[in-house]
């Protein structure tokens, strides 16, 4: 039995994959960070960086999961559609 080694376009896929999804858990880490500091903001309270922490980590580790556990093809494939769609709308012509 002879082991074939993996397509090198099957590689960057692959991680093309996995650096969207990364990009996912980022955004979601950075927007629940914004909303935990507006929110201490309006209530002119000082900003708590150990809650901070637990909240950014926690939202980063729930949106992982969930991604995990929708699996890789699926998630891709709703990033594609919505940046495609954003572009068409900033980029395309516009129709009156």
């Amino acid at each position: 039995m002879r082991i074939m080694p993996p397509n090198e376009s099957t590689f960057k896929n692959q991680m093309t994959d996995y650096q969207t999804l990364g990009m996912i858990v980022g955004a979601v880490m950075i927007v629940a960070a914004l909303l935990y500091v507006l929110d201490r903001r309006a209530k002119t309270q000082p900003v708590d960086y150990t809650d901070l922490g637990k909240i950014v980590a926690g939202s980063g580790v729930l949106t992982g999961g969930v991604l995990y556990s929708l699996g890789t093809d699926t998630i891709v494939e709703a990033a594609e559609t919505v940046t495609s769609a954003a572009q068409d709308m900033f980029v395309g012509k516009p129709e009156f």
